[in-house]
């Protein structure tokens, strides 16, 4: 026994001399916004409020040429509390690409690569319209380990995500009681390429793996991806995309169940950059709420959105207005939100 430990703690010294790691430096980086929202007419959610995120960044180097970074972000929660909840480690190792371990944060989704809109994605805002996206392994609360190639030719980047659906504490152990319970698995691959000068194409799959639980009643498991093209020439960019959402269908299906079969999005946005200081937009969402069954009456989300930034230096105005019907899939479910923020980055 004396010999097997000898030997378990040479050969841990001797890893650790291979892979040690330089001290490494630390940055803080974020944002303070003010806004002021405004929905159908009526203050909604906070109304006026002030926001701001915070960025932690350490970063440094091993002998072996290997680079390392920590980042761990503060955002603030409904109430002002802060929370610790993006967090991430990176390895990279040159040509051989780079791996990732993230919590909350590092996900590969590519359902708004298409978006060129001034200020925000409008249908990631305050108000809930109720759009159904494709899933992501970068999950809130949940972890994931990740592979990242290096750059190759056509300016093609690759990746693939594996995460258990496990709260992110959890899985690392240091929560009892949680990570004996059987969870849900997830696999995400995503790939983004720059064929040409100012075109970018990206796409993603994403897919839930079912535990072995000793039953056999679905009928479809959770998967879904996305799929966008942008280009950009001169001070114009044009970006049009689809994603597709299959939940989970746990049991048959009969007539006139309501079962619902997939969502379907497509979006299209134009971005146009009038001098240095002012940029515009228009961005137009849809989403098909499709059945199992041909005769189930559905309702198509739609989103229309304008939006202006002005840069001030130090600070950006922006405006952003937007109209939704049949939000929810709900025919007549219609709202106007109005959105006002001033941005201060460091």
């Amino acid at each position: 026994m004396k010999t097997i430990m000898k030997t378990l703690l040479v050969s841990i010294a001797s890893l650790s001399l291979m892979l040690s790691v330089n001290a490494g430096e630390l940055s803080v980086s974020g944002t303070a916004k003010a806004t002021y929202n405004q929905t159908s007419g009526t203050s909604a959610d906070q109304g006026l409020g002030v926001t701001n995120e915070l960025n932690f960044t350490a970063s440094g180097e091993m002998d072996n040429g290997f680079t390392w970074s920590y980042s761990m972000e503060l955002d603030p929660a409904s109430g002002g509390a802060a929370n610790n909840d993006d967090t991430q480690i990176t390895l990279g190792m040159n040509d051989m690409g780079t791996v990732k371990v993230c919590v909350s944060e590092c996900g590969n989704n590519k359902k708004y690569a298409w978006d060129a809109s001034a200020y925000t994605k409008m249908s990631d805002t305050g108000y809930s319209e109720g759009i159904v996206y494709p899933g992501d392994a970068g999950t809130a609360g949940t972890a994931t380990i990740q592979y990242h190639t290096p750059e190759l030719p056509f300016g093609t980047t690759a990746s693939i995500a594996y995460n258990t659906q496990v709260a992110g504490d959890a899985a690392s152990g240091n929560t009892t009681g949680q990570t004996t319970t059987a969870q849900n698995s997830s696999e995400e691959y995503s790939a983004v390429t720059k064929p040409v000068d100012g075109l970018t194409v990206s796409a993603h799959y994403y897919k839930v793996n079912d535990y072995a639980d000793g039953t056999a009643t679905e009928q479809q498991l959770e998967e879904g991806g996305s799929y966008a093209a942008k280009y950009s020439a001169g001070n114009l960019t044009v970006g049009y995309g689809k994603s597709f959402q299959a939940p989970e269908i746990g049991t048959a299906v009969g007539a006139g169940t309501g079962t619902i079969e997939y969502y379907e999005n497509t979006g299209i946005s134009l971005g146009y950059a009038v001098n240095d200081e002012l940029s515009v937009s228009y961005t137009r969402e849809t989403s098909e709420k499709n059945m199992a069954h041909s005769s189930t009456t559905t309702y198509d989300i739609e989103m229309d959105s304008i939006q202006f930034a002005y840069s001030l230096g130090g600070a950006t105005l922006s405006v952003a207005r937007a109209d939704y019907e049949n939000a929810n899939y709900t025919q007549d479910e219609d709202a106007t939100e109005t959105i006002v923020a001033m941005t201060f980055a460091f």
